[in-house]
């Protein structure tokens, strides 16, 4: 469902799993992901970004910090998964 095709170079990044230990996986699933980065992986404009949220078609933030939108990358990660 994301914006771009499974055998694009961004998505065989975001998708490459490395044979490190449990907590550096841990970590990495748990980073938080601000709107700009969302906008760069999926190739979208804020205003994009926007409507899709609004119409479910994205997840909506984990948290909202001094109001910036946080995701957690596991959220965006299976999102892109479906």
């Amino acid at each position: 469902m994301g914006s771009f095709p499974p055998n694009s170079r961004r998505w065989k990044v975001l998708m490459q799993t490395s044979n490190t230990d449990h907590l550096a996986h841990f970590i990495d699933e748990y980073r938080v992901v601000r709107k700009p980065e969302i906008q760069r992986l999926l190739g979208i404009s804020r205003s994009t970004l926007g409507r899709r949220i609004k119409a479910g078609k994205f997840p909506k933030p984990a948290s909202i910090e001094n109001g910036r939108s946080c995701w957690l990358f596991k959220d965006v990660r299976e999102w892109l998964l479906k």
